[in-house]
């Protein structure tokens, strides 16, 4: 028999849908689910044993006879969802957002032909061949892999997982209004940084005279930039293997060699090393990587944003267009916005937000999980 604290039932309808040990006596069978009964009413969950999570909340209600009907349920209206937010017609789009789609511990992509699966949950794992089929017939691919590599799975003692479920293909090109892609499952994340989307498309808006993509990956606000008439486009990221694909989705694009520059750099050399040399740029994108994993570091590392965003504002041109980015969880909407105030002062400019967006629409939410607003992008113009 389960037993659960009753206050951990409510904050897990009203917040994040897991229950953790401290609050759970009794044990399950990993994977199984179990309808409990609760002072809110009946709730259908899953018993997980990934870190210090033992329960995942499904819905309210009883549960299903069988995990194939759960999962068909979860996904059917998960793409009903996009359908409605006109994000099925794009090739490449979130179809599971884990807690904001009911799913927690699953993400899953989907990128024309194929869908990744990535789990964080021993759970999850134990059912990933169901899942795969039932996302399969749902959104009609002919792939569906499994990268299942993130950093948090080692937090909660589990192994990375990767590798094909169904279907052969390891590679394929998606179009984002009009700027070509070529996405691989050797790439990081699920193979394309989706949740910026929106934010690249945007910005084409904006672009003027030669524009910096700094952080470039495989080329995202860059090569929407050049789309959008940069005179030259200047890439700059440590990664090869990413560089190496850029060069790919410039040719595929069919833009001309002599408007990119890619460049092969640890991005804080090369910032100090331009503003040394009084290089400034018109337009910008500083897309970094998530410099706070956690809450406890926050003080600490919130200087790094403080740092590059200085350094952002002193490598404009006087009316330049700098778009900043951050997908670290820890620093929210109003952190952020903290940090580019820090910046404005210390790189002695005039600077105006002019729009403070998040993640792309197929990135959906719940009531009650604003924790999952990691992504924050502001755009900025930059005086003397």
């Amino acid at each position: 028999m389960i037993v659960v604290n009753e206050e951990a039932v409510k904050k897990a309808l009203r917040y994040a849908p897991v229950i953790y040990q401290k609050h759970v006596k009794g044990r399950g069978e990993v994977g199984e689910l179990y309808t409990l009964q609760t002072e809110h009413g009946e709730i259908c969950v899953m018993w997980d044993e990934s870190g210090p999570v033992r329960l995942r909340v499904f819905k309210r209600g009883p549960c299903p006879r069988t995990v194939d009907e759960l999962f068909t349920d979860i996904i059917m209206k998960a793409y009903r969802v996009r359908e409605k937010a006109r994000v099925t017609k794009w090739q490449a789009y979130r179809l599971i957002n884990g807690d904001g789609d009911s799913f927690p511990g699953l993400i899953v992509d989907v990128y024309k032909d194929i869908a990744v699966l990535q789990s964080s949950s021993l759970a999850i794992d134990k059912h990933i061949m169901k899942i795969a089929r039932i996302v399969k017939e749902v959104t009609g691919v002919d792939t569906v892999a499994e990268k299942s590599v993130q950093r948090v799975r080692a937090k909660v003692g589990l192994r990375p997982r990767e590798g094909l479920l169904i279907g052969s293909k390891k590679e394929t090109i998606v179009d984002e209004e009009g700027v070509k892609f070529k996405v691989s499952l050797e790439g990081q994340k699920t193979g394309l940084y989706l949740d910026q989307r929106e934010n690249r498309v945007f910005m084409e808006k904006f672009v003027e005279g030669n524009f910096l993509d700094a952080f470039s990956y495989t080329g995202g606000f860059g090569l929407h930039a050049l789309k959008a008439g940069a005179k030259k486009v200047t890439f700059v990221d440590e990664d090869p293997w990413a560089l190496k694909v850029l060069r790919e989705n410039l040719r595929l694009n069919g833009f001309e060699e002599e408007r990119a520059e890619v460049v092969r750099s640890d991005i804080w050399p090369f910032l100090k090393m331009m503003l040394k040399k009084g290089k400034r740029w018109e337009s910008a994108s500083y897309d970094p990587p998530a410099f706070i994993p956690t809450k406890e570091v926050l003080k600490e590392k919130i200087k790094d944003y403080i740092t590059l965003y200085t350094l952002a504002f002193k490598l404009s041109v006087d009316g330049g267009i700098v778009a900043l980015s951050s997908c670290s969880q820890p620093l929210d909407r109003e952190k952020f916005l903290w940090t580019i105030g820090r910046a404005q002062e210390y790189s002695e400019k005039d600077v105006r937000i002019v729009s403070v967006r998040g993640a792309s629409r197929d990135h959906v939410i719940k009531p009650g999980t604003e924790y999952m607003e990691y992504l924050k992008f502001a755009l900025t113009i930059v005086n003397d």
